[in-house]
């Protein structure tokens, strides 16, 4: 493994591939920074545009524009109290109230010391984990696979917002959007109501692209007339000297270790990803903490914790999708489809296949992690800037990425059609408080489900319980039907709880 990593490194040690991790890390950052955006969104907007350029330099700007984003939605919820996404959502709850008494410096570089060991610790347990895993993998076959994707169906309960319900309603509908297109088996049309456009299936950039670029657009469109980034202009922020952070922060050392490796586990499992790991994180550091009530009401630890927790998912979360080809959140599942276009189809052969290009991309993620670092530390002050952006120009700029992003991938003018579609469908989950999430996993998922089950059946001449018969998939299939137990054991006393 070391000789390989050494190779990689000499592929990826050139001007092109360092300026691009450099480029994205930067674009990650400010879209971070601005309320509103997301990694997500910045991966569904310039995925497209790396289709175009060798795959050592439009994965890796993907893989910083993924850690910038991260590390950058911390910025807003420090100093607006809005947080850029919804992995820095726990963040807001100590990080606002320390600007509020005049640390927001503190708070900020907290957050960007811990980020950094959180994504070393993910780049680690990526680099090592994941060709260990492969050699396991290699043995699954199509029982297997259907075992462990049902699996991650389920952990789609993690992310299904505050209602399971609407949480299940959202995957169905991703379920039943992929089945749009040709029979992988019979190559039989289905659900194309005639049109020969929907033949090939919905292009997932479309879908992408609508429910996280246009949605946010239609959703900031209501509050054009607020002002909201004009009356939130931040002020300029005292940082302090690296020793001064250093030593703040190492009080907390213990926690960052703790919050990472909490980030680390939960990023490898498939579909739970960032939103999750940040608030176990928070809730185990308030709970071990000698002084508990000083949460949320301005503590530096309520800030590294999940700082922490939501970077160390960023190197984690592409263990299952690289390996199994199972997408660990909704940014690896963009940034699957991104691999996929390139020629790189994700799973076990991957890292036999395409060893060099594979290691070459871990040694990516390492120097991404440590891009963040400078680059978050020497832009601060830039970012604070950027929230003063007009809010009708800002998303103007954006609605053309979606449109030029997602038309260059195929240029095919239907697929904007998808994409607008997929952005009111967005918008109206949205406003019914339905998340996003479920869909767009089970949508990605749901394709090698049904082919790895219809193969599967066919090895076993259709007696599905023949499927428990394989140790490695009775052990997953078994893991599942606990885990399903145990989610409606918990709905069930939350009803019990409301009707008493």
């Amino acid at each position: 493994m070391i000789e390989d990593l050494l190779a990689a490194s000499l592929l990826v040690l050139n001007w092109q591939t360092i300026l691009a991790i450099s480029a994205g890390t930067i674009v990650g950052l400010m879209i971070g920074a601005i309320p509103g955006l997301s990694a997500t969104m910045g991966m569904a907007l310039l995925s497209p545009f790396t289709f175009f350029v060798h795959p050592l330099i439009g994965i890796p700007f993907l893989i910083g524009l993924f850690k910038g984003g991260t590390f950058g939605g911390s910025v807003s919820a420090i100093l607006v109290g809005t947080p850029g996404t919804a992995a820095n959502a726990a963040t807001l709850l100590d990080g606002y109230e320390m600007k509020k008494k005049g640390k927001a410096g503190e708070a900020l570089l907290g957050a960007l010391h811990a980020s950094l060991v959180g994504d070393f610790f993910g780049t680690i347990a990526l680099i090592f984990g994941a060709p260990a895993l492969a050699l396991i993998a290699i043995k699954f076959g199509p029982i297997e696979f259907f075992a462990l994707i049902l699996f991650s169906l389920t952990m789609i309960c993690y992310v299904s917002g505050r209602s399971l319900a609407k949480g299940l309603l959202a995957a169905t509908l991703g379920i039943l959007f992929a089945l749009i297109g040709t029979d992988p088996l019979g190559g039989t049309p289905r659900l194309t109501f005639g049109l020969l456009e929907l033949q090939g299936g919905l292009n997932v950039i479309a879908l992408v692209t609508g429910l996280f670029g246009i949605t946010e657009v239609l959703i900031q469109i209501e509050k054009f007339g607020q002002n909201a980034y004009t009356k939130n202009a931040p002020q300029m922020v005292y940082l302090g000297t690296i020793r001064e952070n250093l030593k703040a922060v190492s009080k907390y050392l213990r926690t960052i270790v703790r919050s990472s490796l909490i980030g680390t586990f939960i990023g490898a499992l498939p579909g739970i990803g960032s939103e999750t790991s940040p608030w176990v994180a928070y809730g185990l550091a308030k709970r071990s903490s000698k002084d508990p009530d000083s949460f949320g009401k301005g503590t530096l630890e309520g800030v590294v914790a999940p700082e922490a927790a939501n970077n160390a998912v960023c190197g984690a979360a592409m263990i299952p999708m690289l390996v199994f080809g199972i997408p660990g959140d909704i940014v690896t599942a963009i940034l699957m489809s991104a691999l996929i276009a390139q020629g790189l189809q994700p799973g076990p052969f991957l890292l036999v296949e395409h060893r060099d290009v594979i290691y070459a991309l871990f040694m990516s993620v390492l120097i991404a992690t440590f891009a963040l670092y400078i680059f978050g530390r020497l832009t601060l002050k830039w970012w604070m800037r950027i929230l003063t952006i007009p809010a009708p120009l800002l998303y103007s700029i954006i609605v053309t990425f979606c449109v030029v992003g997602t038309y260059s991938y195929k240029s095919s003018s239907f697929d904007l059609v998808v994409m607008f579609i997929f952005g009111i469908i967005g918008y109206i989950f949205r406003k019914l408080d339905i998340a996003i999430a479920p869909l767009l996993l089970s949508f990605v998922l749901a394709k090698i489900l049904e082919e790895s089950l219809r193969r599967g059946l066919i090895m076993v001449d259709g007696n599905i319980l023949a499927f428990f018969e394989r140790p490695i998939a009775a052990i997953i299939l078994g893991l599942t039907v606990v885990i399903l137990i145990s989610f409606v054991l918990i709905e069930w006393r939350k009803w019990r709880k409301r009707r008493s």
